[in-house]
């Protein structure tokens, strides 16, 4: 039992390590940090290891158990409430997205990704510039004026213009690729 136990941990640990250390550098933007949280969640699983259910929702529960790390790290560095709200309003986004049936196919899509890439590096300069850091970044539309010299009208024009481009180009799958922009 304990010998199949470690191998599937090994399983887990290795299939899901990388994506858990990216989600908490999002979080806390250190990567000494980010490790030290994702070993804390690894620790803690191979703990409980018996108790949970390693065959339905493992990478939910991973992202969840990250997450609340992350924020709790946050907290205590004294991070401004504001900032923790959101955090923790873009996780709560994430979570109920994770939740539907195979979302693993669809996150991790390489077409998927390659795509995207490929329709906004056709983008116009400027149009790329404001996309990114509106649905990349998750800036306002009044910061990204700010930062780029621009009025909001201006930068609403660019993201509209962006997403009229990338829904032609893309179709059906821009519905789900917005939502992995807001999600990431």
């Amino acid at each position: 039992m304990k010998i199949e136990l470690t191998e599937r941990f090994e399983i887990i640990f290795g299939d899901n390590y990388r994506r858990m250390l990216l989600h908490a550098l999002r979080f806390v933007q250190n990567e000494d940090d980010a490790e030290d949280i994702v070993a804390d969640v690894f620790c803690d699983l191979w703990k409980r290891i018996e108790e949970i259910d390693l065959d339905s929702g493992i990478t939910t529960y991973l992202y969840r158990a990250v997450s609340t790390r992350a924020l709790n790290h946050l907290r205590h560095k004294n991070v401004s409430a504001l900032l923790i709200e959101n955090l923790e309003a873009i996780n709560e986004r994430r979570m109920e997205f994770m939740a539907h049936e195979n979302l693993e196919d669809i996150v991790y899509s390489k077409d998927i990704a390659r795509g995207l890439k490929e329709a906004i590096s056709e983008l116009p300069e400027k149009c790329r510039q404001v996309f990114v850091l509106s649905y990349v970044n998750g800036l306002k539309s009044k910061e990204i004026a700010d930062a780029l010299d621009l009025s909001v009208r201006t930068v609403e024009a660019h993201i509209y213009k962006a997403l009229r481009m990338l829904r032609s180009r893309l179709k059906y799958l821009i519905c789900f690729i917005l939502v992995l922009l807001c999600l990431t």
